[in-house]
């Protein structure tokens, strides 16, 4: 394994410089790769470089068998197929071993979403304290514009035009993009900021918009502990976590009609197959209207 550093490192270097991804989604895919460069070293003894079409049909079968996730495999192959590209790039291979391999059927994963009376629930929590406007306004962001809880955490107080309504964020890959608010997590940052302006006297435009009570940024960690809170107080502590606004955001959208390639967008997706997992979730919804309200839809 020890061979395998150096080759490790040289990849990580090739997805700052040429790929230029976030440090999360090259953490993902470090990981990833170290987890074949181990198979490769531990069960087949022979050198990745060597690897053929059946040899990393072995690894996922064996990455099955220790109980992965269709959506993790799905990431895995995406990490996988990247780093042989990245071998073909330095010249260590010709021919590449995973570029016939397809991604499992994801679309029967359905993303989890929450209705809206269950939305209302949690946006009832307030308060007049730093922490609960800061807390109330996190999950109000999350929800009116999909943020990712990094997207959320990284939010610098000029990010947000106020004036227009709109925020704007870093995705995956470092890609701005701008979102709008929504009035009610407008109005939820604006009491916020006058507590945390009573609280810190001064703040900068190129301050962090989320802090802790001691005015640290907010961590990616400490926003999923916001939100758990909060669905705890409201019972709701075991289906909602930071993300699952983010669906719920997409999927609200597309159930009023609003164009999937614009939920693409607010939603930063590169590629318009990764927004149509949640019309399936539409669909569903369609059949079971279909069926409830038809007269022979049963």
């Amino acid at each position: 394994m020890n061979a395998y550093k150096e080759l490790l490192k040289k990849f990580v270097e090739y997805l700052y410089v040429k790929k230029s991804l976030s440090n999360n989604t090259i953490c993902a895919y470090r990981s990833d790769v170290s987890k074949l460069l181990e198979y490769f070293s531990s069960n087949i003894g022979k050198d990745v470089c060597s690897a053929a079409h059946d040899d990393i049909i072995s690894f996922f079968m064996d990455q099955k068998k220790l109980g992965l996730k269709p959506s993790s495999v799905y990431r895995l192959l995406i990490s996988l197929k990247i780093f042989f590209v990245f071998l073909q790039s330095i010249k260590m291979i010709e021919s590449n071993p995973v570029a016939l391999i397809d991604p499992p059927r994801l679309w029967k994963t359905l993303p989890k979403n929450v209705e809206l009376y269950e939305i209302d629930r949690l946006m009832s929590v307030k308060g007049r304290k730093f922490n609960e406007l800061r807390d109330h306004a996190v999950v109000e962001l999350l929800y009116s514009s999909g943020l990712r809880a990094s997207e959320l955490a990284d939010l610098k107080i000029n990010d947000l035009n106020f004036s227009q309504n709109l925020l704007k964020c870093k995705g995956k890959g470092n890609k701005e993009r701008l979102v709008p608010m929504g009035k009610y997590a407008e109005q939820s940052i604006t009491s916020y900021l006058n507590e945390r302006r009573k609280k810190h006297h001064s703040f900068s435009a190129n301050d962090y918009l989320f802090v802790t009570s001691t005015g640290k940024r907010l961590s990616r960690v400490s926003v999923w502990n916001i939100v758990k809170k909060i669905a705890k107080k409201v019972g709701l502590n075991d289906k909602i976590y930071p993300h699952v606004f983010r669906h719920s955001f997409a999927t609200h959208l597309l159930e009023r009609g609003a164009d999937l390639r614009v939920v693409q967008q607010l939603l930063g997706h590169s590629d318009i197959s990764t927004t149509q997992i949640y019309t399936y979730v539409d669909k569903k919804r369609l059949k079971s209207a279909h069926q409830s309200f038809h007269p022979r839809g049963t």
